[in-house]
């Protein structure tokens, strides 16, 4: 990254929480009712689109609240200095998922619908029946269940010490006392003894997504296929959550800047690194998409076919491209060169087209593997439901960022450390 760090920590911080106005609440809500109404009368009207509009969109949304705290996690294991003033914006991100868990919940009584296809038809096939231990309803139930209540723990507790340095003696709502009470050792010590922990906890954390949320990948997107199966796969889902919040982040770090007055602190060779990172990852995603495709192409068996089969004929086709277009080749020519990527706006406005890509890419890999109609699953009920997810998201969301501060303290940057090396010099001794 080639943002400019010279002054190093920041001699003033402000103290800054996102202006967040009532009718944006207002608003918000509206959207959950909409969203809550659509569900119901889709129940009532069409069932399978009603199931499978909510687990995409829950798919969706869960990858990008995670991610953004894997982004959080990655900022600090790696030191980026240059990320400070962004990084609430990511870790607020956190703040969804305990939603998610519950969303987990109302999720599960679609199954009969995402899986269908083996759903008390294992027996007779023996692809199904060499895979029944794992093809299990209550194991699936049970396991993906442990592993989303691991990582909302993992991340939770990451963002508990990436707070807590900064909460102390601050007037606020109870839960600073929360946060920052117990035996408080001094704001030095405190944070760095919390940014100790929290590398431990980004290692761990790191290492848990891929795993687990790789899990959840396979059983909740590719076991609705289950004749199909592809090692690329989890790679792929992985790749994807990470890029949506980035695109994410850019959004919200434009949107914050302007409300909380941050044009000091969040800056154009900020977002130069920030846009280097969401076209990096969206060649990236392109590349491990292409890898799994190409090898399904040339080995020409059945059921690996199956699945680009489905999403490549109508009434899926379109879709596909669409999606392709938005998260792969409109962001690599439009923040191909540098002067873009400085722009908030318009890195902000490539960043929403990225995200719209990945919503249909969460629909794509899901729907078509179980719909069979020719028409197109996409009007008022799939549009009601999207919307009731984006004001399920963005009411934690936003609370996080008005609650707690924008920024670290002084304290907190002064504990990450400086990438500088002292090399002893090595001299030669003359011959004589």
């Amino acid at each position: 990254m080639a943002a400019d760090h010279s002054a190093w920590p920041p001699t003033a911080v402000p103290l800054r929480f996102l202006r967040v106005p009532g009718i944006a609440w207002g608003v918000l809500a509206v959207l959950v009712l909409i969203g809550a109404a659509a569900f119901v009368m889709g129940l009532g009207a069409d069932p399978e689109r009603a199931w499978l509009s909510f687990h995409h969109n829950w798919l969706f949304w869960g990858s990008v609240s995670l991610g953004l705290v894997v982004v959080a996690i990655v900022f600090h294991l790696t030191n980026s200095r240059w990320s400070w003033s962004i990084r609430r914006f990511a870790l607020a991100g956190a703040a969804f998922l305990p939603v998610a868990v519950l969303l987990y919940f109302v999720n599960w009584g679609g199954r009969n619908v995402y899986f269908h296809h083996w759903l008390g038809h294992i027996e007779g096939d023996p692809v199904l029946e060499a895979k029944a231990a794992f093809l299990s309803s209550t194991f699936m139930f049970v396991r993906d269940g442990l592993a989303l209540l691991v990582l909302t723990a993992v991340a939770l507790w990451f963002t508990y010490h990436m707070l807590r340095p900064d909460l102390h003696g601050l007037k606020g709502p109870r839960i600073y006392g929360w946060i920052s009470g117990g035996e408080w050792r001094g704001a030095r010590a405190e944070a760095l003894r919390s940014r100790k922990i929290a590398l431990r906890l980004g290692v761990v954390g790191a290492l848990l997504f891929a795993f687990l949320w790789g899990l959840i990948a396979i059983d909740q997107a590719m076991t609705m296929l289950p004749h199909w199966f592809s090692t690329m796969f989890p790679v792929t889902f992985l790749v994807s959550s990470f890029h949506s919040a980035l695109a994410m982040l850019a959004v919200m770090a434009t949107l914050g800047r302007s409300r909380a007055r941050l044009h000091d602190q969040i800056t154009p060779g900020q977002y130069h690194d920030l846009g280097k990172l969401v076209f990096a990852y969206a060649v990236f995603w392109m590349y491990v998409n292409w890898s799994q495709y190409v090898v399904i192409w040339y080995g020409l068996l059945p059921h690996e076919q199956e699945f680009f089969v489905q999403r490549f004929k109508p009434p899926f086709g379109g879709l596909t491209e669409i999606a392709v277009g938005c998260i792969f080749v409109i962001p690599f020519f439009f923040l191909l060169s540098r002067p873009p990527k400085k722009v908030p706006a318009f890195l902000a406005f490539v960043s929403v087209i990225v995200l719209f890509g990945h919503w249909l890419e969460r629909l794509l890999i899901t729907v078509p593997s179980v719909w069979t109609r020719e028409t197109m699953p996409l009007g008022l009920t799939e549009i009601g439901i999207a919307l009731g997810f984006v004001g399920l998201f963005f009411l934690p969301y936003l609370w996080f960022l008005k609650t707690f501060p924008l920024l670290p303290s002084p304290a907190a940057l002064a504990a990450i450390p400086a990438p500088t090396f002292v090399m002893p010099a090595r001299t030669r001794t003359a011959e004589i």
